[in-house]
């Protein structure tokens, strides 16, 4: 069983959160929305994209729901505690989705990664690094932002280029520099 809810975390922001009720590990989570019906429909699909059968999801904001999105939001503003590997359902995760999500987790805030350079931390390929980003169910919680061409551009975020200042953003807020408006300084890119 997953609980779903929305939490409104600022004046308009909700964050939308699933949790396994069985362990309380985060199972699929949004960015910050400008509704709650745009939060619950982000994790929604989320959910149903991994599978989720739809009479294992109940509707209902209990205490792990929203210590996740206050988590998730203080994350957002580039603050808070990073989450780990363990605090995340990887059940239905390939392998190849738990070993970037793992190498792309020793990623500091404030730092980015190429990648070509995740790929070759993670045996994988940069186009296979690019669709475990686009379809990742834990934005935040696994840094996706994070990840950027060798160049310095940010490249999309949410599989929409539309999610680049959203991406720019959770960076800036975590102190990372900028050439320009879509292009972060190589020198804080790990190797």
């Amino acid at each position: 069983m997953l609980n779903v809810g929305t939490i409104q975390v600022a004046s308009n922001r909700w964050i939308g959160t699933a949790i396994d009720a069985d362990d309380s590990r985060l199972v699929a989570c949004t960015t910050p929305a400008s509704s709650t019906q745009a939060a619950k429909a982000d994790v929604l699909e989320s959910v149903r994209r991994f599978g989720w059968p739809a009479d294992q999801v109940t509707f209902q904001a209990t205490d792990n729901v929203t210590s996740a999105a206050h988590r998730l939001w203080e994350l957002f503003q580039g603050r808070g505690t990073p989450f780990k590997l363990e605090e995340i359902s990887i059940v239905r995760w390939t392998r190849a989705r738990v070993e970037v999500s793992r190498q792309l987790l020793q990623v500091p805030k404030g730092r980015a990664i190429s990648y070509g350079n995740l790929a070759r931390r993670a045996g994988s390929s940069p186009r296979g690094v690019g669709m475990v980003m686009a379809t990742n169910p834990v934005p935040l919680a696994v840094p996706c932002h994070r990840v950027i061409h060798a160049d310095g551009r940010l490249g999309k975020f949410g599989r929409t280029t539309a999610g680049t200042k959203v991406k720019a953003a959770i960076l800036l807020a975590e102190g990372v520099p900028f050439t320009d408006e879509e292009r972060i300084a190589s020198s804080i890119l790990v190797s």
